[in-house]
């Protein structure tokens, strides 16, 4: 298969990246920066440089491929400059213009566990929306991948537990929180680009559950 992979060589898209290429697929990698050339051409994958913001570059890389891995990379959501909504809605016009340009037909898309909600979730508003507006593709077999929280996540307590000794979340320490390691994601989401599928689908990625304490 010829497949397109959004998110250059983050935590999810590295790792699927080198298990389709030694599934003999034929990956092609965005990035937008131009220093990843050479790390991705070293996983026998193809670089497309280029930017998620310009649906013209998107569907001539989409152009040809059997599928597509698509993901809306992070913004600094601290910024008080940046429309965060926005930008998710603007992304995800530009996937589904390029998508119907290229004539894709099998699209997974890096969602997010609450997405189904349409409000009352802060920045989870943004993968609900990218949600809704793929889902107006015509012809188009596309799967939702929703994870729960992403196990690094944790890291950002290291400077509260170095300076207080704990860890402040709004969760109760006996509460169940569902984890997931990227390495989960990638593996769902290649088995999900190598199934074929007659309709569209949610699927939800866990790794286990834990509590605060």
């Amino acid at each position: 298969m010829k497949i397109t992979i959004t998110g250059s060589l983050g935590h999810i898209s590295k790792p699927l990246t080198e298990t389709l290429v030694q599934k003999g697929h034929s990956i092609t990698v965005i990035s937008s920066k131009a220093d990843k050339k050479d790390a991705i051409e070293a996983l026998g994958a193809v670089a497309a440089i280029g930017s998620l913001e310009d649906a013209e570059f998107l569907a001539a890389t989409f152009n040809g491929a059997d599928a597509v891995y698509a993901m809306v990379p992070p913004v600094n959501f601290f910024d008080p400059t940046v429309n965060v909504l926005a930008y998710y809605r603007r992304i995800g016009s530009n996937y589904v213009q390029a998508i119907g340009q290229s004539g894709v037909r099998r699209v997974v898309y890096l969602s997010s566990v609450g997405a189904h909600l349409s409000e009352g979730t802060g920045i989870i508003l943004g993968a609900h929306n990218v949600e809704e507006i793929l889902n107006k593709l015509s012809g188009v077999a596309l799967t939702h991948v929703r994870p729960t929280s992403f196990y690094y996540n944790l890291l950002s307590f290291i400077p509260a537990i170095k300076n207080t000794g704990i860890i402040t979340s709004n969760y109760g320490a006996g509460d169940n929180i569902s984890w997931v390691s990227p390495l989960d994601i990638a593996a769902v989401v290649a088995e999900e680009l190598e199934s074929p599928l007659a309709e569209s689908k949610v699927r939800y990625i866990a790794s286990e559950e834990l509590t605060g304490n």
